[in-house]
C-alpha cells in the first residue's frame, strides 16, 4: 500500500484555514467528476477558507482543474479507511467530511466553527434538508431555520417536500456525524464539526457516539438547516444490509485505526493485506465434477498419474 500527495498544504504556513473539509472519492463513482466540480466549487464558495483533502484510491487520479490538495492511494478502500486516511492528513483545528453528493450552505462552515469555539465542545452537528434529486449539487444558499420543514421518522427516508433528517434537532438522534479516524486523535487537540449526516447505519453511528460518550466529549447540536442531504436508497451504502453489531460483539473496538498505518507508512497489520482464507468446497458442484472425481479416483486405485485424466476425458 502507498500513497502520492499533491497539492498538500503547509502546515507551517501563517493564516492556515481553521477547517479541514474531506471526501472519499470512490473509484467506482458514477458521475464522480461532474460530482467532484461541484463540491470543489461549494467549498470554495464557503464564507470562511477552509482547506480540502480529497482521497482517491485504487490508483484513481484527480483531474488537472482540481487546484487543492488530493491523495492518491494505490489500493482500494472502504470508505471508513478512507476516511480515517484524511482524519490522518489533516493538520487544522477542525474536521469536517462533506460526501460527494451533499452540499454546504455557504456559511455552514463559519456557522460551525462559531458554535464549537463559542460552546467548548468537541463536536457540533446541524440539521439537513433531504434532497431526492441532484438539483442542490449546484445550489447556493445560506444556513436557514426549521420552519417550513417537517420530520418523519422513516428509514430511508420517504419521498416528501420539505423533509428535515433530524440530526440537528436530536428527532433522530445522531448529530449527524461518525467517527473517521484515530482515537487517540481525540487526546491531541484535533476537533470535529459535523458536516456530515446520518450516513450508513445507525449501528455503527451508535458505537462511535458511545465511544465519544465514555471520553467525556461535549456535543452541541445546531437546530438550523446548514446543508442538503442527497437520499437514494437503491445506490447508497447507509442502505445497504450490515452486520456492525455482530462484528462488534466478535472483535470488540480496535484502538489501531487506518489512520495509523498512514502516519506510520507501516501497513504490515492492515487486514485489507491478509484476507480470510477461502474455505475449500465441500464436494463437486455438479454432475461434470461428479464424474470428474470418480475417474480421478479410478486413476489413483490403478497406480496412474493424474496427468493422465485430462487425456481420458477428452477422449470420452
Amino acid at each position: 500500500m502507498k500513497f502520492h500527495s499533491f497539492n498538500a498544504p503547509d502546515p507551517n504556513a501563517p493564516n492556515r484555514p481553521l477547517v479541514t473539509v474531506f471526501c472519499a472519492v470512490w473509484h467506482k463513482q458514477p458521475n464522480k467528476l461532474e460530482l467532484l466540480r461541484s463540491h470543489w466549487a461549494n467549498l470554495k464558495a464557503q464564507s470562511i477558507p477552509v482547506e480540502p483533502c480529497y482521497i482517491f484510491d485504487n490508483g484513481d487520479q484527480a483531474p488537472d482543474w482540481l487546484e487543492a490538495p488530493w491523495y492518491s492511494f494505490d489500493e482500494p478502500l472502504t470508505i471508513y479507511e478512507a476516511w480515517s486516511a484524511a482524519t490522518a492528513l489533516s493538520h487544522t483545528r477542525y474536521i469536517m467530511n462533506l460526501n460527494m453528493d451533499d452540499r454546504l450552505a455557504t456559511n455552514a462552515v463559519q456557522t460551525l466553527v462559531a458554535t464549537a469555539d463559542a460552546t467548548n465542545s468537541t463536536l457540533v452537528g446541524g440539521e439537513w434538508l433531504v434532497n431526492f434529486d441532484e438539483s442542490h449539487l449546484e445550489q447556493k444558499f445560506g444556513v436557514e431555520d426549521l420552519w417550513e420543514t417537517g420530520f418523519s421518522a422513516d428509514w430511508p427516508p420517504r419521498k416528501q417536500a420539505n423533509l428535515r433528517l433530524g440530526s440537528g434537532t436530536a428527532e433522530r438522534g445522531t448529530y449527524g456525524r461518525r467517527h473517521f479516524g484515530t482515537w487517540s486523535r481525540w487526546g491531541s487537540g484535533i476537533q470535529a464539526i459535523s458536516a456530515i449526516n446520518h450516513r450508513s447505519n445507525r449501528s455503527e453511528t451508535s458505537i462511535f457516539w458511545q465511544m465519544l460518550a465514555d471520553k467525556n466529549c461535549k456535543f452541541t447540536r445546531i437546530p438550523m438547516i446548514i446543508g442538503r442531504y442527497y437520499s437514494e436508497e437503491g445506490s447508497q451504502a447507509e442502505f445497504r444490509p450490515h452486520k456492525d453489531n455482530d462484528h462488534l460483539r466478535a472483535h470488540g473496538i480496535s484502538l489501531i485505526s487506518f489512520a495509523n498505518f498512514v502516519l506510520s507508512g507501516d501497513y504490515s497489520k492492515w487486514p485489507g493485506l491478509n484476507p480470510e482464507a477461502v474455505a475449500p468446497e465441500a464436494g463437486p458442484r455438479n454432475r461434470i465434477e461428479q464424474a470428474s472425481d470418480k475417474l480421478a479416483a479410478q486413476f489413483r486405485a490403478m497406480g496412474l498419474g493424474a496427468q493422465c485424466a485430462p487425456q481420458m476425458a477428452s477422449m470420452q
